[in-house]
């Protein structure tokens, strides 16, 4: 048999009697084996005795004038603050009807009188034992949930940090395609348009040449941030590449445009604002996914990035002239 956790000294049982012998007699059975005794003479005083001072068990006599056992063991079974204290039934009825209403009422045991000692003191071990293991257990499971949360906790860290980017916080090439294509299939079952927007940061090699490449990761860092700002939190936004982002939007219109006008004057705002050594600009390219049009995601992303080369052509040749 398996060790107390605690010793007798450490157990309280309350004792509930309105004869004064039987409480003499059960108390001095178990205070011989170190016990720590709480006598009550009636139901009302065993209530609030039990409530103030919840004792590690209950041996309630059935019949007592007021409120008989089986009334008081309800009560107990109905406060969350004496539900798991063990009750044992003590009578001078030894009817089978007897023991099963205390047992229906929430009893763990049942011992008639006259008392045996070595009953006595066998049932009262018994339950406290199986209490205490009780107890173990529910500890191993909390510590075991407890570890449990703790792993899944840090196995969703893992893949959040395997799906991230490190400078941006966006998601990373892995984390776009493995949501993109989700959030892609969806928009063709449900035939919404859909497009693809591919963002460059413009002359990035020339700032991290000339002012650093913590400059540089400002930049990239910023320009996360402006995409955050211009497009919504179902918006999936990714860093793919060193200076190179890409956006997949569902749409309920083909006008793409303001996607561009909202970004640029969100751009905008933004050098007015910071009195950098630079300005920060995009090149952008964008195209959609007509309904029922059968092109794969990663297609899309080919030709917003075409696109996107396409502008960025375009404003080196107004610069040069």
């Amino acid at each position: 048999m398996a060790n107390f956790i605690k010793s007798p000294s450490e157990t309280n049982i309350l004792i509930v009697d309105d004869t004064p012998d039987n409480l003499r007699l059960l108390i001095k059975i178990l205070e011989s084996q170190g016990y720590i005794i709480r006598k009550s003479l009636n139901g009302r005083m065993a209530l609030q005795a039990a409530y103030r001072h919840p004792p590690d068990l209950i041996l309630l006599d059935i019949f007592m004038p007021e409120m008989n056992g089986f009334e008081v063991c309800q009560e107990l079974r109905s406060s969350k603050i004496t539900e798991q204290i063990p009750i044992i039934f003590i009578s001078i009825l030894d009817q089978i009807n007897d023991k099963v209403q205390g047992f229906e009422v929430g009893g763990q045991d049942y011992i008639t009188k006259p008392f045996e000692e070595l009953e006595v003191l066998m049932r009262v071990k018994n339950q406290l034992l199986i209490k205490q293991q009780y107890q173990q257990l529910v500890e191993q499971n909390q510590r075991l949930e407890h570890e449990i949360q703790k792993r899944l906790k840090a196995e969703a860290e893992v893949i959040q940090l395997s799906l991230t980017d490190e400078l941006t916080g966006l998601h990373n090439r892995r984390g776009f395609f493995l949501l993109g294509n989700q959030q892609f299939k969806i928009a063709q079952r449900t035939q919404m348009f859909c497009c693809v927007l591919f963002v460059d940061v413009d002359g990035l090699k020339q700032i991290n040449d000339s002012l650093g490449h913590k400059i540089g990761d400002r930049m990239l860092v910023d320009t996360a941030q402006l995409l955050k700002q211009t497009f919504r939190d179902s918006d999936i936004i990714a860093r793919i590449g060193g200076d190179e982002f890409v956006i997949l939007v569902s749409v309920e219109s083909r006008n793409t445009d303001e996607f561009y006008l909202r970004l640029q004057a969100n751009i905008d705002r933004y050098n007015q604002e910071h009195n950098y050594s630079y300005q920060l600009s995009v090149s952008v390219g964008v195209t959609q996914c007509a309904l029922n049009q059968n092109v794969s995601l990663e297609q899309l992303i080919e030709e917003a990035d075409r696109l996107m080369y396409e502008q960025k052509r375009a404003k080196r040749l107004v610069d040069q002239t």
